[in-house]
């Protein structure tokens, strides 16, 4: 039997980096992140590819790294916070694997990332505006990410808390189903 993927998806600041590894090696699984396997296909940072390239062309090469993800099995996968507004990445991480949304609030991913100035899209903005942008992205982002297979609140929780809860999940003895 094939095991299928797991994919990370949620905001900026979520934890889908830091829950991936430690979700991997309590299921025995190998972890990726897609933004570590953008940075390697460019050979630059995600600031740089952002700088240089734009957004738009950083979208299409991390919807190149999803796809080839895709073809494999049994990874963890985090995946970036916009990736899974885009319909092609979407679909390809529901066919070949289970979407678990690590939901925070805005504040809690202003305490996480508020002044993290390696961040693209929040980059050069003051603490107020990145404020609003966070609001902003995160009420467009949620309507999507909340489709995902299983939610996990992740404001005020550690890494272990989070891998915790979402072991039995995927493993299939959360008593639903």
């Amino acid at each position: 039997m094939s095991e299928s993927n797991v994919y990370l998806i949620g905001f900026m600041g979520a934890g889908k980096s830091t829950v991936a590894p430690k979700l991997a090696d309590k299921m025995d699984r190998e972890w990726i992140d897609t933004d570590d396997l953008v940075e390697d296909k460019k050979g630059m940072s995600i600031p740089e590819i952002f700088e240089y390239y734009g957004e738009d062309r950083f979208r299409e090469i991390e919807t190149d790294v999803i796809r080839a993800i895709s073809k494999k099995e049994g990874k963890i996968v985090a995946v970036g916070g916009g990736a899974p507004m885009r319909e092609e990445n979407w679909e390809a991480m529901q066919s070949s694997g289970k979407i678990v949304y690590l939901e925070v609030s805005p504040k809690e991913i202003m305490e996480r990332v508020g002044n993290d100035g390696a961040r693209p899209l929040l980059a050069d903005l003051k603490y107020e505006d990145k404020k609003r942008k966070v609001k902003r992205m995160l009420k467009n982002r949620h309507p999507r990410y909340s489709k995902a297979d299983h939610i996990i609140l992740c404001d005020g929780t550690g890494t272990e808390s989070v891998v915790g809860e979402l072991v039995p999940k995927l493993d299939g003895h959360d008593g639903n189903g």
